[in-house]
């Protein structure tokens, strides 16, 4: 198995854009700035990034801000998903050519493949890139359903550059699963900050959050309080960061982007047909402002 160590926090990134929706990779660096002293690394492209909204050559500019920005100290991962698998393909050596240390996939969305077609999916492509780390990513909420773990078992055995995978099912069952079935150095990274505690002290490596945009340093420490066995201070932690989170779930990118203009910092509209209206009412961006300034 490639050898890259995924353990810490990964903020999902939003993609900041100027105000005609055109992409902004300064923005794209000066958020990497913003977050890079409480993080191990970035998600560039990622669901809280709206992937599907951004071309090709979009999600090669990003990723490339976010290499510059990170430079040697933090680890990009880059997400190449799509549902056609020579997309996929492609999207992937744009990553690797842009200098990412690894590749985020999620499972193809809308047409449910079969898992025989998801083993060829995934098959694929680490073939193509062998010496690129390849993440699965797990969203059966986006997704509709989730890559059996059998599936799981079998692209590691054969394809020694899939090293890890995020798991944003929630289902603590589903992913102690997994750590019990896979060999100990396939690494599993959360998700969904309202299980970051109890998937650690499972054995997770980390977390890509996508409230790691806005408050990466309560989850830092979290960590860290796991790490030392201080379980009081973790759990504390734990639930003052996950009130935040509870937001961040019902919003999705478009809350981060809120809370991120909460705490001053503005990096753009959402492209169409996102748009605020309507997805966190006044009554929940006063509880967002309150929890972020618990």
């Amino acid at each position: 198995m490639l050898k890259l160590d995924l353990s810490g926090i990964f903020p999902a990134l939003i993609t900041p854009y100027l105000a005609d929706e055109s992409l902004d990779p300064a923005g794209m660096r000066r958020l990497v700035r913003l977050l890079a002293p409480d993080v191990q690394g970035f998600v560039v492209n990622g669901t809280t990034g709206d992937f599907p909204l951004l071309t090709r050559e979009e999600r090669r500019r990003a990723i490339a801000a976010v290499v510059a920005e990170a430079g040697e100290t933090h680890r990009v991962i880059a997400g190449t998903g799509a549902i056609a698998t020579h997309e996929v393909l492609d999207l992937t050596r744009d990553a690797q050519a842009a200098g990412a240390d690894a590749a985020l996939i999620v499972a193809p969305y809308y047409l449910r493949p079969s898992p025989a077609g998801l083993y060829r999916h995934y098959a694929d492509i680490a073939a193509a890139v062998p010496d690129l780390p390849i993440l699965l990513y797990n969203f059966p909420q986006l997704v509709g359903q989730p890559i059996p773990v059998q599936v799981i078992q079998d692209l590691q055995a054969a394809h020694p550059n899939i090293v890890g995978m995020k798991d944003t099912s929630g289902d603590i069952g589903y992913m102690l699963e997994v750590l019990e079935k896979l060999p100990a150095d396939f690494q599993v990274l959360a998700g969904r900050g309202t299980v970051f505690l109890p998937a650690l002290a499972a054995g997770a490596a980390g977390a890509i959050l996508a409230c790691g945009n806005l408050i990466p340093g309560w989850w830092q420490a979290v960590r860290q309080a796991i790490l030392a066995g201080d379980w009081e201070a973790a759990r504390a932690g734990q639930y003052r960061a996950q009130q935040v989170t509870r937001y961040v779930g019902r919003g999705g990118s478009l809350a981060v982007r809120a809370g991120l203009r909460l705490l001053g910092h503005d990096f753009g509209p959402a492209r169409r047909p996102l748009t605020p209206e309507g997805v966190l009412s006044e009554a929940e961006l006063a509880g967002l402002r309150e929890a972020l300034s618990a």
